[in-house]
């Protein structure tokens, strides 16, 4: 069976689920039906032989380019090893979104599954707390400003995989410019540059929400916790349920951040862009703003 040779490895909340699905439409390209498949970092002691079976339907001759997409990848500090013992030569994008807008949308995807009751000031201030705990839990469901540390992300590929196996994109360039950005990516896995779609435009994935009710919302989240970690076999019971609570109580959109907030926030990862602008050779002035 198959392996890819291409990885969407992160960043979450940074458009890589319309990645994924902007690659699927392409003739030459496979994306399994499952977006996050999660093999390097929350299913690895699974072996190789699970991670295949999710690519057994890239048989299609026209397929020249055969990925995944699991955006927390980029984040824990096991994966690049994982990734290169695997599949030394395949191929890493990465989308980066500003680490302040990104931070505030996690926190808000965190609330709509249940786990988060704090405020995003409160979080942010307790985050290393948190994640001092070391689980898995903290580690995925609470490190808002910590992801948003993506030259040292970057650092740990890079001790693996060479320069050349790393395509960097950004995300506000991806929403304003899709053509351009697309094409990028498909000249990096080698597939048709030319290929189109109107969904590139018209299409959104993976819309923020907030809970009308914040309490309603931690109920689903306990839920979760149940059949994401400790009884998957539950699932079957648990999804509806969870399903029921997001059609009563989820609502689009959520409230801006407050300026002052926002102000800490662009301090608080300056040094960290200006290293990555360094690496990009290139600069991020709307990071700033």
């Amino acid at each position: 069976m198959t392996l890819p040779n291409f990885i969407i490895c992160g960043t979450q909340r940074g458009g890589t689920t319309s990645l994924y699905y902007y690659l699927k439409e392409h003739p030459q390209i496979f994306m399994p039906s499952k977006k996050e498949i999660h093999f390097f970092d929350l299913h690895y002691k699974k072996g190789i032989e699970w991670y295949k079976r999710h690519f057994r339907e890239a048989k299609n001759s026209k397929i020249r380019a055969i990925g995944e997409a699991s955006p927390s990848y980029m984040y824990f500090e096991e994966v690049p090893e994982r990734i290169h013992e695997v599949i030394p030569d395949v191929k890493l994008i990465f989308i980066l979104r500003n680490p302040v807008d990104r931070a505030y949308s996690h926190y808000w995807h965190e609330v709509r599954l249940g786990y988060e009751w704090l405020s995003f000031e409160e979080a942010i201030k307790v985050e290393q707390e948190r994640l001092a705990k070391g689980d898995i839990i903290n580690r995925r469901h609470y490190s808002y400003l910590d992801r948003g540390k993506y030259i040292e992300q970057i650092k740990r590929f890079r001790k693996y995989f060479s320069k050349d196996q790393m395509l960097i994109l950004i995300t506000e360039e991806l929403r304003s410019s899709p053509e351009t950005v697309m094409r990028q990516i498909f000249e990096f896995l080698q597939v048709n540059p030319d290929f189109k779609s109107e969904s590139w435009y018209n299409k959104k994935f993976n819309i923020g929400k907030r809970p009308r009710i914040k309490a309603l919302q931690r109920i689903k989240g306990k839920l979760h916790r149940i059949q994401e970690y400790y009884f998957p076999q539950l699932a079957f019971l648990v999804k509806p349920i969870m399903y029921a609570i997001d059609i009563i109580n989820l609502t689009k959109g959520y409230p801006k951040m407050s300026l002052e907030t926002r102000k800490f926030l662009i301090k608080h990862f300056e040094l960290y862009n200006k290293e990555l602008e360094v690496y990009l050779e290139r600069r991020l002035d709307f990071w700033y703003l």
